[in-house]
């Protein structure tokens, strides 16, 4: 196979010809999104969280683990602009929308961009223990069969987010959403068939439900 064929594109990952970097631009939020991630999930073709990174404008990573990540989370969450939240399902927890209108400010939506067992661990570091965990009221169908979910009600990074911004009426998103997950759907099954793989036939991966059967205050 001539290898030029074999070559990716730096943002979305899929060979050249798959390429869906094309036709879209970043959409700026209202409301921040820290992604919290590390380096070697950043690495893994099939990551989500680089494609938020790609289609959403007010984003930016912090590397856990990497020197001086702690410092870098806490100066996200002193922030006097936003209201700082974690998106996590354990109770208690609460309604974005609720938070935004007591608070009367857009909110730093911090999300861990990980398996599900190495969110329930970085969950419990200093820094993030005094954070209000937000959730959401409806979990649509996962669209991502990369990997495999051991719960139906799992999603991944990107829908988990956009499915978010959604449900908090984020300014502008209703007229980009369906772009954007057209886009995701697209690199999904573009992704997916470069590894020979059907809808319901992943691998196997801890994910993250975001409803998880708990009630939002």
């Amino acid at each position: 196979m001539d290898k030029s064929s074999q070559e990716r594109c730096i943002q979305c990952r899929l060979i050249i010809q798959d390429c869906i970097c094309r036709d879209i631009s970043a959409f700026w939020a209202e409301h921040k999104i820290t992604l919290l991630t590390s380096k070697r999930e950043e690495r893994i073709i099939s990551n989500t969280g680089r494609l938020l990174r790609w289609m959403l404008g007010n984003i930016s990573p912090v590397y856990m683990g990497e020197k001086g990540w702690e410092k870098e989370v806490e100066s996200e969450i002193m922030r006097t602009d936003y209201t700082p939240v974690i998106l996590f399902p354990t109770p208690p927890v609460y309604h974005g929308q609720t938070i935004i209108e007591e608070m009367g400010k857009p909110l730093n939506i911090l999300v861990l961009d990980t398996s599900w067992r190495n969110a329930r661990r970085w969950l419990h570091k200093p820094v993030l223990m005094n954070l209000k965990k937000i959730g959401l009221i409806t979990t649509p169908p996962s669209e991502y069969y990369l990997r495999k979910r051991s719960v139906e009600s799992y999603l991944c990074t990107f829908q988990a987010v956009t499915s978010l911004l959604a449900e908090l009426r984020t300014n502008g998103f209703a007229s980009v959403s369906f772009q954007i997950n057209e886009k995701f759907k697209l690199w999904v099954k573009s992704l997916a068939r470069q590894r020979g793989l059907t809808k319901g036939r992943g691998k196997e991966v801890n994910s993250l439900s975001l409803t998880n059967n708990v009630s939002l205050l």
